[in-house]
This record gives C-alpha cells, sequence and structure tokens, in this order.
C-alpha cells in the first residue's frame, strides 16, 4: 500500500492491486476493507475492522487521512511492521541453534534408554548384588519412558490449551505470567525491552505524524502487550496532560535505559521529539540484540552440559555395579 500510493495511485487503485496479489484469507479482508472506503468509510476504519492492525498502525493512518498525507503515515506504519518483524526473526536465528540441541538431547536420551540400556539390564540384575541408586534409577526410567512419555504427552496436549486459554481470557493470570517473565533474568530484561521498543517507536511515529502528544501517548501505550509496563505508563496519562514533561515520566522510570530521558529531553527542546524519540527506539533495538547474543552464549553451555550429564549419568550407572563386583571378587 505504501509503496503504491507514493508513487501516485490512489488508495482504491493501490487496494485493487494488493488484492490481485494476495492468498485467499488476505484477499478475502482485504475485499472486505475496500468494500467499506467504496462505501465512504476511512480506511483506517476498514483496516480496524477487517485486517486486525494495531492502535498505533491504524492511529497513523487515521492521521493521515485526516491530514491528507497518507503516503507518509503508510510509510511510517510499514516501518513499524518491518521493525517487529525483524526482531522476531532475530529472536527466531538466536533461539535456533539451542532448540536444534536440545533435540538432540532428547532423542540421545531416548536413544540410550531405549537403545542401549535394553541390552546392559539383563546383565546388571545377573549380578545378584545391591545395585547403586543411579544405577537404579537409570534402569527404571528406561523401563518406563514410554509410559511416563505418553503420560506426559496426555498432560501436555491438554495442559497447554488450557494455560493458552485463560492467558487469552484472564486478565489476573496473563498479568501473573507477565510478572513471572519480568522477573526471569536476561528473558525478563529482554522482553522489557521489547515492549519499551515498541511502545516508543510507536509515540515517535505518531508524534512525527502531527498526532498531539497526550493522544500520541495514549496510543502508544495502548500498543504494550506488556501488562505491568502498560499499568507503568498509563499512570502517567493524567500527569502528561496535565503538563508534565515526557522526559521526566521516562527519567522517573525504574528499568528505563539511560540515554533514553536525555534524547526526549533534546528533542523537547528542539522541537525534534519524534525523530529523537524513534532514535532512542533503535538504540533499544540494538540492545535487545546485544541480549539475545547473551542468551544465546548462554544457552549453548548449558544445552552441552545437560548432555554431558545425560551420557555421563548413563555411563556411571553401567560401570559403577560392575566396579563393585569386580572389587567383591577381588576380596
Amino acid at each position: 500500500m505504501e509503496m503504491y500510493v507514493s508513487s501516485g495511485l490512489t488508495v482504491h487503485q493501490a487496494l485493487n492491486i494488493c488484492i490481485s496479489v494476495f492468498r485467499n484469507k488476505q484477499r478475502s479482508s482485504l475485499e472486505s476493507a475496500k468494500s467499506v472506503v467504496e462505501s465512504g468509510q476511512s480506511l483506517a476504519y476498514g483496516f480496524v475492522r477487517y485486517m486486525k492492525f494495531s492502535t498505533s498502525i491504524i492511529g497513523l493512518i487515521e492521521q493521515g487521512e485526516q491530514s491528507g498525507n497518507i503516503p507518509q503515515s503508510l510509510k511510517l506504519a510499514r516501518f513499524i511492521l518491518e521493525r517487529e518483524d525483524n526482531l522476531i526473526r532475530t529472536c527466531l536465528s538466536a533461539l535456533a541453534y539451542p532448540v536444534i540441541i536440545g533435540i538432540f538431547a532428547i532423542l540421545l536420551t531416548i536413544g540410550l534408554m531405549r537403545g542401549v540400556m535394553p541390552q546392559i539390564i539383563p546383565l546388571l540384575k545377573s549380578l545378584h548384588v545391591t545395585l547403586p541408586l543411579l544405577t537404579r534409577i537409570v534402569m527404571y526410567l528406561s523401563e518406563n519412558i514410554f509410559v511416563y512419555g505418553l503420560c506426559g504427552l496426555v498432560i501436555f496436549i491438554i495442559i497447554i490449551p488450557l494455560l493458552i486459554y485463560l492467558y487469552k481470557k484472564w486478565f489476573r493470570f496473563t498479568s501473573t505470567i507477565h510478572k513471572i517473565l519480568l522477573r526471569i533474568p536476561i528473558i525478563g530484561s529482554l522482553f522489557r525491552l521489547y515492549s519499551l521498543s515498541l511502545m516508543i517507536r510507536s509515540l515517535g511515529s505518531l508524534v512525527s505524524s502531527g498526532v498531539n502528544m497526550t493522544t500520541a501517548y495514549a496510543q502508544a501505550v495502548n500498543r504494550i502487550t506488556l501488562l505491568p509496563l502498560k499499568s507503568i505508563f498509563s499512570s502517567q496519562k493524567l500527569s502528561l496532560s496535565q503538563g508534565k514533561s515526557l522526559a521526566i515520566i521516562f527519567a522517573d522510570m525504574e528499568k528505563v535505559p539511560s540515554h533514553v530521558a536525555p534524547l526526549i529531553s533534546a528533542g523537547e527542546s528542539s522541537g525534534t521529539l519524534g525523530e529523537c524519540l524513534i532514535r532512542s527506539a533503535d538504540i533499544i533495538d540494538r540492545d535487545i540484540e546485544q541480549y539475545l547474543k547473551r542468551l544465546t552464549a548462554l544457552i549453548e553451555p548449558i544445552m552441552m552440559i545437560f548432555i554431558g550429564l545425560i551420557v555421563g549419568a548413563i555411563a556411571l550407572s553401567i560401570i559403577m555395579p560392575i566396579y563393585d563386583v569386580s572389587k567383591n571378587l577381588q576380596h
């Protein structure tokens, strides 16, 4: 849409081109949005009803329609969506290697338990000695791994949909999950910075497109998905409407990067608040990438240690009883 409208096409013509290249479900949504535009409603109304865009994206488009600068608003909206997509891709790329190692560890454990241990267990039982605790644990797990695995799979199938349902429908449960996430080292900081970056970027884009500060702040706060952070920013709406500086609001908040408040203060003083907010979000995105690298660097050795412990435990469970028998034979 941004590319077609910026090249001089009307919104109606741009929608027609988009409809021709998308798949069935997306095409249906675009056709519904197009029918809304053709009936005299705004493009923002059609998108919020059928495309399920966020309030910040809708606010940008609505502001562009009101000011007559729809190409610039679509450009800012596209930039926000691209940044979100890049962050998600960065997260998936950073976690790909640990996930592969984790799958390998699970397959290795199952292979050792069901491929090696059944060959060794008859020998260990024929020794007629009291087996070490570790050996008994490994033997028990080997004999019952499929039973426990099947029970775990059934529980997983039941519990996960239930948790997802509670997360979507029960506000208190969702808030509790978010509070727990924020308390996890590194991961909590990652979620906090991600939500903060989206909020600041949305606010900067809205301010740059001409939305007044109170409205832009309210729309950007509604964009926050992390409920504890959203609650903190929501509590400052009244203070901002009464004339409190945005820089002071960010300076008074805990665990906000130190560069945010000075950049906002400089933007308020120079009249370039929108650009300074977007620049601040760029710096936060860079910090997020550093956290992801740190998280990946931390997960990899933990996974390798986990695999080593599995292999070592199985090896010791086999060696220890044989060693005990050989020592008794020496006596």
